[in-house]
């Protein structure tokens, strides 16, 4: 009886060079490979981590159905973190609530970040920053002391990036590299003080105590007039490497995990923008408004 011979078709061949680790399972990462890159970028016991999560590009987990998936990346970070001495955070904005009559309610706003930072945001014990347009929610040890009582501003002093900041915290991207999430760039442009932004106070209506109230919150927002253009962190991250600052990375299914530390992160965008305050910019603005 001739032996039946199995050939992967071309395109697979060709992935699997490019991605080495797909599987030919049918699924492309399972529970042990989540454990093993979350481990591999640096998470670990007692660590705070802001996690940027994009699961698009990771391909199919083992087992499909989405509350699996989601409660898998959870369960790899909780036991690597160990909730009870660290601690991981998420970014739970709500940015469509802006210029809207919307309440914001910490407890019921869903977050707009995707599928897993919504997940997080309704865990038992999470607990949620007071900001309607962008706020942060925080699993485990430190969780109150990030996101409990914070600013009435996104970024700047007594913000959960500012206190992150503090904790020497491992910013984990997953799917995206680090230049498409890195939001606590605008932390480091408000501390320099980036003359193309300027302090906006939004009246919004919030719910406390099951009561709704309006109030002043805060954003730093940039001048229409300038006709900014972004250069997408290019220039930071640059910057970043050249001070000798890594950006780890490790493979995930058909897409990989990045992390690095948001203080260094922080400090090195500062001293970029201390040398040349619109580095974040494509180029400076023909438009000025700021000087009137």
């Amino acid at each position: 009886m001739p032996q039946l011979s199995l050939t992967a078709p071309p395109c697979l061949l060709e992935s699997l060079k490019k991605y080495p680790q797909v599987k030919l399972l049918g699924w492309d990462y399972c529970f042990d490979d989540l454990t093993r890159a979350y481990a591999q970028v640096g998470v670990g016991r007692g660590r705070v981590v802001l996690l940027a999560p994009d699961l698009r590009w990771l391909g199919r987990f083992e087992k499909p159905d989405k509350e699996t998936v989601l409660e898998a990346h959870f369960q790899a970070l909780a036991n690597l973190i160990d909730l009870e001495q660290g601690t991981l955070v998420v970014s739970t904005p709500s940015a469509s609530l802006c210029n809207t009559d919307k309440p914001f309610d910490p407890r019921t706003t869903p977050s707009e970040l995707g599928v897993l930072t919504e997940y997080l945001r309704k865990k038992p014990g999470a607990v949620r920053s007071f900001h309607p347009f962008t706020s942060y929610t925080a699993l485990g040890a430190q969780a109150e002391q990030i996101c409990g009582r914070v600013a009435r501003h996104a970024f700047g002093p007594e913000t959960p990036v500012a206190r992150m900041c503090e904790r020497d915290t491992l910013c984990v991207s997953v799917g995206l590299h680090p230049r498409f999430t890195c939001s606590e760039v605008h932390h480091a442009e408000m501390l320099m003080g980036v003359p193309y932004r300027y302090t906006k106070e939004f009246i919004h209506p919030v719910v406390r105590e099951n009561q709704v109230a309006n109030e002043p919150f805060y954003m730093y927002v940039w001048y229409r007039q300038c006709q900014i253009r972004r250069n997408k962190n290019v220039r930071i991250f640059e910057h970043f490497a050249a001070k000798g600052h890594q950006v780890s990375e490790a493979g995930l299914g058909r897409g990989q995990v990045f992390s690095y530390h948001m203080a260094q992160l922080v400090d090195s965008t500062k001293e970029l923008l201390r040398d040349d305050i619109y580095a974040w910019l494509q180029e400076p603005p023909t438009q000025r408004p700021y000087r009137q």
